[in-house]
């Protein structure tokens, strides 16, 4: 048994981005796209002067900067493998996965290597989105 599950393993970590299963790469990642791609808002739900500031930086109305998020980004990858990807990479059961996946809307943002949240924004952010 033991055999299985490490050649399962290796297959997931072939076929998933290393940071939908190492945190350690994964918070990197975002740490950057925080620092230089204005990543956030930390909180959604408490958003203070972020899409004030992301429409100055963008020249836009802050309104559209609003609807500019993650979750309609064509960089933000949902398709059913990526979130097969993170949910394994959560670890714990499938279902608690799943249901950190839902309450965070997370994705896997494809230019920045790292899972994102949905309800954030950063300035790469590309129209037609997400990716299915």
């Amino acid at each position: 048994m033991k055999t299985f599950t490490k050649l399962r393993s290796n297959l997931y970590e072939e076929s998933c981005p290393i940071a939908t299963h190492d945190l350690h790469v994964n918070v990197n990642n975002r740490q950057h796209a925080i620092d230089e791609y204005h990543y956030g808002p930390a909180n959604p739900a408490m958003p203070e002067n972020y899409w004030k500031d992301a429409a100055a930086d963008w020249k836009i109305e802050e309104n559209t900067a609003k609807n500019m998020t993650c979750s309609n980004c064509a960089a933000f990858n949902v398709s059913p493998k990526m979130k097969n990807c993170i949910n394994a990479g959560i670890g714990d059961s499938k279902e608690d996965g799943a249901a950190i996946i839902e309450l965070a809307n997370l994705g896997y943002c494809e230019l920045l290597h790292f899972k994102c949240a949905g309800s954030r924004s950063c300035g790469i952010w590309l129209t037609n989105g997400p990716l299915e």
